[in-house]
């Protein structure tokens, strides 16, 4: 009974909290989508992705970039949308690994990705993700090509949601 009384007496003068990191966003820059095809009759645009992606907690960049075809009316992954839903590397070597995934996207502009950068300095190793909602700025669009871009001078900022080490 006294080792209990004890026990509760010292965990009660201790303040409890979690533990917490002061981890800065992931940075990601000159995002642009273009999706362009050859004619108006043609099924699927031919679409690309790129951005260059900065974490500061780490000091390290890379730049990431992927393609898809996309009719330009499906919001949901599929034959007429074939956006990946499996991570992409944009950098791996064998220090550092970054990659991302598409989560979803409703359109070129309004889309969510899926971040994640491993460090493997040693003796940890640290693996940080992010979830960003993305919204873009339309450049130009036609019936054959359309661009949407992030301001150079506005980077999007990507929230560190989740950790592991």
């Amino acid at each position: 009974m006294q080792l209990v009384i004890l026990f509760t007496v010292v965990l009660g003068s201790v303040p409890w909290e979690l533990a917490q990191f002061d981890l800065a966003p992931f940075n990601l820059t000159d995002m642009c989508i273009e999706c362009e095809k050859e004619n108006v009759d043609a099924p699927l645009f031919d679409c690309s992705i790129k951005f260059d992606w900065d974490d500061p907690n780490a000091e390290q960049s890379c730049t990431c970039e992927d393609h898809w075809q996309w009719d330009g009316v499906t919001q949901s992954q599929g034959a007429t949308n074939n956006y990946s839903t499996n991570y992409l590397v944009c950098k791996d070597d064998k220090v550092e690994l970054f990659q991302f995934k598409f989560v979803d996207l409703f359109d070129l502009s309004n889309f969510s990705l899926s971040l994640a950068h491993m460090n493997f300095p040693t003796p940890t190793i640290a693996n940080m993700f992010a979830e960003p909602n993305i919204t873009l700025e339309l450049e130009n669009k036609s019936d054959t090509a359309m661009t949407y871009f992030s301001p150079s001078d506005r980077p999007i900022k990507a929230n560190i949601t989740g950790m592991t080490i």
